[in-house]
């Protein structure tokens, strides 16, 4: 009898769904090489079906924690459990995790279909069964008419699909991705965010996904995790992680941020009245509970350039300063605008081009906000 492996699949997740077995929990985890510690302290949980992105420049440790995960780096202290049950020691090949590289590691001398199909030979499943799934799932990664081909007669982007395909056709607890859109042209890279993101739907599958690219953590994930130094900084949905940095570094390496110092003068945990430089004081949110600061101590606010628009003089609002216009750039969606104020250059967007007309540089003008659109920031030792 032949049994559906979507159908295998699908049960096994409905079962795991509601005791926790196949999400995959990070505890404590740490990595030194020689002085350097290149993880501190990681936690998190990749819960059963997300889409969670471990984003951070260079150096900040999401590959060496999806190493670890993987089973190809040993950690020096903590624990990775699938369920309740931990796989740090366990080889690689018994781990039960896809994993798809950024080279895509696909063997050039193999067919697409013997590629696809490697790793449920290396699990000794018979020949038959091996076709019957590996030509499913070609199918699903719509490449079932280039069964035949090699890699080197593949785009990137074909490529990219086979390694997706046989990463998925063992039914992994998890799919773990390492940078695996870089290669790509930028429309390229589009284009497969999508087809990436909509298989992931249809399969169910956890994803586990490195990356330094902003705009590809918002676009495919559930969840992101922004990594500093070894660190987890902030982990939240790509809306929260955005509209509610919780430190200096996440609201300047996740799009573009207004830094404004300022004097905290109240603090309840949720609301905070501040100081500006120039005197005049203002209403914002408080983006952390843990680290804020309270009255009389100095802080940052954060405030998104489209989040700040040019007032009228008798416009009330919860926050207004005033600067010097400098100039203004056209970017086709938008006008980037800089305005000296506060000591500093701050950026405005505007997004509506008919309703908006550009001041000579050199002019006075305001700039407000709402208090929901500026966030006191976690104070950062």
């Amino acid at each position: 009898m032949t049994v559906d492996d979507s159908k295998v699949t699908s049960a096994a997740r409905a079962t795991g769904a509601a005791d926790g077995a196949r999400d995959i929990n990070v505890t404590g985890l740490g990595k030194r090489y020689g002085a350097a510690h290149a993880l501190h302290d990681v936690n998190f949980t990749l819960r059963d079906g997300e889409f969670l992105t471990l984003l951070g420049p260079s150096g900040s440790g999401k590959t060496t924690t999806l190493g670890i995960i993987a089973g190809f780096v040993d950690p020096d202290y903590g624990d990775v459990q699938v369920g309740a049950r931990s796989i740090i020691g366990m080889p690689p090949r018994r781990r039960n995790l896809g994993i798809v590289f950024q080279s895509y590691a696909l063997f050039p001398h193999l067919s697409v279909a013997a590629n696809v199909e490697f790793g449920l030979r290396m699990r000794k499943v018979p020949a038959a069964e091996r076709e019957r799934r590996g030509k499913r799932m070609l199918e699903r990664v719509g490449l079932a008419d280039f069964a035949q081909r090699t890699p080197a007669q593949l785009s990137g982007g074909q490529q990219q699909r086979v390694a997706l395909a046989r990463a998925l056709v063992i039914n992994p607890t998890a799919l773990l991705l390492d940078e695996p859109l870089g290669a790509l042209d930028r429309r390229l890279r589009q284009q497969v965010e999508i087809e990436l993101k909509g298989i992931q739907r249809e399969t169910g599958v956890s994803v586990l996904h490195v990356t330094h690219d902003q705009e590809e953590a918002m676009i495919m994930s559930d969840r992101m995790a922004v990594m500093n130094a070894g660190r987890i900084e902030q982990i939240d949905t790509p809306t929260n992680v955005y509209k509610y940095p919780s430190t200096r570094f996440v609201a300047n390496f996740l799009g573009e941020a207004n830094l404004l110092d300022v004097n905290v003068r109240e603090n309840d945990g949720a609301r905070a009245i501040v100081n500006y430089a120039d005197g005049s004081s203002g209403a914002v949110h408080v983006s952390s509970a843990h680290g804020t600061g309270g009255s009389g101590s100095q802080g940052t606010v954060c405030v998104r350039p489209e989040r700040m628009h040019f007032a009228s003089d008798d416009e009330v609002a919860e926050n207004a300063v005033c600067g010097t216009f400098v100039s203004c750039l056209y970017l086709g969606a938008s006008l980037r605008c800089i305005v000296q104020a506060l000591g500093q250059e701050l950026i405005v967007t505007c997004s509506d081009h008919a309703a908006f007309t550009s001041p000579e540089p050199g002019a006075l003008v305001r700039l407000a906000w709402d208090a929901a659109d500026g966030q006191l920031l976690a104070n950062e030792s």
